[in-house]
């Protein structure tokens, strides 16, 4: 993970837990939906339930390791 990722992740960590802690619930709210669906996505795409519910063919297209498709172009 990069710095500047890194910095990114603590900015938006920092600004949920300030809106919770100040009041702002439905930005508060957002935010740590924002965080959490983030957190869980890469393991998600991963897994094999992920290739179970969308199949090889889509996973490897939304990891961008499709191999490419060799046709005929007249």
């Amino acid at each position: 993970m990069s710095n500047v990722t890194r910095i990114n992740w603590f900015v938006l960590v920092y600004l949920a837990i300030w809106c919770w802690v100040d009041g702002f619930l439905t930005t508060a709210f957002a935010l740590t939906v924002l965080v959490s669906f983030e957190v869980l996505w890469s393991p998600f795409i991963h897994s094999k339930l992920a290739i179970k519910l969308f199949g090889a063919d889509t996973m490897a297209e939304v990891l961008g390791q499709q191999k490419n498709v060799t046709g005929h172009h007249q």
